[in-house]
């Protein structure tokens, strides 16, 4: 008479091996049984085995299943300030990171990130470095360029503004000038600035798009700028009006909060005069 079958849940079984990220000989170990009878057992329920990539994985990742807005942020906010790779081609995990002076940045990547990947932070000589691991359902944070977020030219306006806030977290600027609010971005991305412009303009959002520093031109204390450096104002106070109105909502860097309702308090009071 053989040996009695050894009986393993289908439940355990996928926490240790999906959850934990167990190999099935640890899990052999673990419930005291050969590593051949887990791979049997995990046959039989159907669970597929993992590919050496995804089994070095050390830490859970989820897939992202966030709305086309919180997307289109995200490449906003990548497209702005974010260095995204793959450590190598058959690599499962996706590396978004950044380096900044500012906490309030940390904070932004931990909110966008947190609740699908690791999450890590360190301070060395005043920068944060930060380096968020995530899953392949990232990878539209992969690319930069046109390709990245033509797509959302198409879409509906809180798509479109939660871009626009997003590369605004990233590169943008609310100011207080000669009592006056104003906006400001300088950036070397021509094609988002010049289409932002165009868009803004379509919807009745007056703004002056320009470039302010030719490429090879040098300004004291600083190296010559490497590629043409444009800048998009909305200075003009009804114009502004409606575009913080429109993009607060999707902001997420507590400085560029606190500048746009500074901003909106400082057009009321003008009106109100």
């Amino acid at each position: 008479m053989g040996a009695s079958k050894i009986s393993i849940s289908k439940n355990i079984l996928q926490k240790l091996y999906i959850q934990k990220n167990l190999t099935p000989l640890k899990i052999g170990d673990k419930l005291g049984c050969s590593f051949k009878t887990i791979r049997n057992r995990l046959k039989e329920y159907g669970i597929p085995f993992k590919d050496p990539a995804y089994a070095r994985m050390k830490y859970d990742k989820k897939d992202f299943d966030g709305s086309l807005v919180e997307k289109s942020y995200m490449i906003g906010f990548r497209v702005g300030d974010l260095n995204v790779y793959k450590k190598s081609l058959k690599s499962c995990t996706i590396v978004v990171r950044c380096h900044t002076t500012q906490k309030q940045q940390v904070i932004v990547m931990e909110s966008l990130f947190g609740n699908y990947g690791r999450v890590t932070a360190s301070l060395n000589n005043g920068h944060f470095h930060v380096n968020c691991f995530l899953n392949d359902s990232f990878s539209f944070l992969l690319k930069k360029d046109l390709s990245a977020w033509n797509w959302i030219k198409k879409m509906n306006e809180n798509v479109v503004f939660a871009f626009i806030a997003g590369y605004t977290d990233a590169e943008g600027n609310f100011i207080i000038n000669q009592g006056r609010a104003r906006f400001k971005i300088d950036s070397y991305d021509v094609d988002i600035l010049s289409w932002m412009s165009n868009w803004l303009e379509s919807k009745g959002i007056h703004n002056k798009f320009r470039i302010i520093y030719k490429k090879g031109e040098k300004v004291p204390n600083q190296s010559p700028y490497p590629y043409d450096l444009w800048r998009l104002n909305v200075n003009e106070m009804n114009a502004l009006d409606i575009f913080i109105t429109n993009m607060i909502p999707y902001l997420r860097h507590e400085n560029r909060i606190k500048q746009a309702k500074e901003s909106l308090s400082n057009i009321n009071k003008r009106k109100n005069k």
